[in-house]
C-alpha cells in the first residue's frame, strides 16, 4: 500500500548517511566540520557493514573508529596551535634579501652567523 516505506531499511537508510558525510568531507572547509562528517560517514560504513552480516568486522570498525577520531582530534588542535605560534620566516628572508641583495652576508645574517 506504501512502497516509500519498503525504501527504509537499514541498506539505504546507511548508504544516505555514507554519502551526505563523503559530500561533507568534500564541501566543508573547516577541519573541525569535517570530522563531524567523518563521523557520518563512519555511521553509514557501520551500517552497511551491519547490513552484509559482517558483524565481526562491524564490531571491529565500532572500536577503531573512535579512537581513529580521537587521534585526528589531537592531530587537528596541535596543527592549529603549531601554526599560531609558528612566525614567518618568509618576511625575514626578503626583508635581508631586499637590504643586502644575495651577498654571503644576508646568509650569514640570515643563518645567525
Amino acid at each position: 500500500m506504501y512502497p516509500f516505506w519498503d525504501l527504509i531499511n537499514l541498506s539505504t537508510v546507511s548508504a544516505g548517511l555514507a554519502l551526505i558525510g563523503a559530500a561533507g568531507i568534500i564541501m566543508l572547509k573547516k577541519p573541525i566540520d569535517k570530522v563531524i562528517m567523518l563521523a557520518l560517514l563512519e555511521a553509514g560504513l557501520i551500517g552497511m557493514i551491519v547490513a552484509a552480516k559482517y558483524l565481526d568486522v562491524a564490531m571491529a570498525g565500532a572500536i577503531f573508529d573512535p579512537i581513529s577520531t580521537i587521534i585526528l582530534l589531537i592531530a587537528i588542535t596541535k596543527i592549529n596551535d603549531i601554526r599560531e605560534k609558528k612566525p614567518n620566516p618568509r618576511g625575514k628572508i626578503h626583508c635581508l634579501m631586499f637590504m643586502y641583495g644575495s651577498t654571503p652576508d644576508a646568509y650569514s645574517l640570515l643563518l645567525g652567523a
